[in-house]
């Protein structure tokens, strides 16, 4: 049987798959919509079931950059990968397009609206992060983004 790895299942193989499986325990176990946040359910649990609030601020700020109509459609945190099979420093905005939106604007990595973002033919390189563009998220959301490692 192949897995993940593109390799024959062994024991080197499920080492790998449980140390990634381990590094990733701060992920969250069930997100939380922005609609619910803005509620004041702005907290998620971990997989290690660590209870994570995510900061009001940063709610409001996504809140103004959301079309209203997509409220019920982000869940938060926004999960960024880490992908080494993409070089050095590269990370993926999961999720649906909307996430995938909103972390671009955050960031100043777009201008356009909702509408006119839909309507682009998107290129997959800027749905990438680079290690500068991370910083500068992590800086604007510290608390509603999360990184996992594949």
């Amino acid at each position: 049987m192949v897995n993940f790895l593109g390799y024959e299942d062994s024991k080197l193989t499920k080492f790998l798959k449980h140390e990634i499986d381990s590094i990733n325990m701060h992920l969250p176990k069930k997100r939380v919509s922005l609609e619910m946040a803005l509620k004041g359910f702005n907290l998620y649990v971990s997989k290690e079931n660590n209870q994570i609030h995510i900061d009001m601020k940063e709610v409001q700020l996504l809140k103004e950059l959301c079309p209203i109509e997509k409220l019920k459609s982000v869940y938060l945190p926004i999960l960024i990968i880490r992908r080494r099979d993409l070089g050095t420093g590269t990370y993926v905005i999961s999720g649906e397009l909307i996430e995938q939106y909103l972390v671009l604007k955050a960031i100043s990595k777009i201008d356009e609206d909702w509408d006119k973002f839909t309507q682009k033919e998107l290129k997959s390189s800027s749905l990438f992060l680079y290690k500068p563009n991370l910083i500068e998220l992590r800086k604007v959301l510290p608390t509603s983004t999360v990184i996992g490692f594949s």
